[in-house]
């Protein structure tokens, strides 16, 4: 009996830990197909498999290993000069996407906490790829006021979108992440993603269906970002 309660115990105290979730804009929660992530490990790195569900589909494949990966390319980023990389399969919906992501801190203003640069520090690209079809989302820490302040834009079927930060939280994040980012087009909102974990993606009724799957690989590659160490 003691060990069942302990064991209750245990469950309800990670339980009680469950860090901070995404809050959605009204304008982008209504009309939206939410993704959820399921089968997440907290494990990350080489050796661990960092596979997990995001609604039908499957994050899969995923390769933190860009110096000696010869499946990385992601252009504008040299092996020389990219800080963190990592490629991954999205897989479902009848196609299979490959997507890989380069990032490059800015080493005048790398703010190091536990030896990490901030988010607001550093560039992300992502690419995905299914045959002859390529989307792409740039990230840039535009903002010297703010590490949580990044702005870019993400590119899918001949359209451009404007991607920004979404901070809203429904409890205090006190990591030096944001919490997602909101794709927004000429008519409007078109989606999100979580980026806190476990994760989520938002794809509104206004993105064109055939998009869904490229914004989907997009969103899984924010998803895995780390930011680079600053350590040796």
């Amino acid at each position: 009996m003691k060990q069942v309660i302990l064991g209750v115990m245990g469950l309800g105290m990670v339980a009680g830990c469950a860090g901070p979730r995404m809050v959605p804009p009204a304008e982008i929660a209504k009309g939206s197909q939410v993704l959820e992530v399921a089968d997440r490990s907290m494990m990350t790195g080489a050796l661990a498999n960092e596979s997990f569900k995001l609604g039908s589909y499957e994050v899969a494949d995923v390769d933190r290993d860009w110096n000696k990966s010869s499946r990385f390319s992601v252009p504008g980023y040299s092996k020389d000069s990219t800080t963190t990389g990592y490629s991954y399969a999205l897989k479902g919906g009848g196609a299979s996407w490959t997507g890989s992501c380069a990032s490059k801190a800015d080493k005048q203003g790398v703010a190091v906490m536990g030896g990490e640069a901030a988010w607001g520090k550093t560039s992300i690209t992502c690419e995905c790829k299914n045959a002859g079809t390529t989307a792409s989302v740039v990230l840039r820490g535009d903002s010297p006021e703010s590490s949580k302040a990044l702005a870019g834009e993400l590119t899918s079927g001949g359209t451009t979108y404007k991607v920004s930060t979404v901070n809203e939280t429904d409890k205090s994040n006190f990591s030096s992440s944001p919490a997602g980012f909101r794709f927004d087009g000429a008519e409007g909102s078109v989606g999100a993603v979580e980026i806190l974990r476990p994760g989520r993606v938002w794809l509104n009724e206004r993105l064109p269906e055939t998009e869904r799957p490229p914004v989907a690989c997009l969103s899984a590659g924010l998803m895995l970002y780390q930011p680079p160490s600053n350590n040796p």
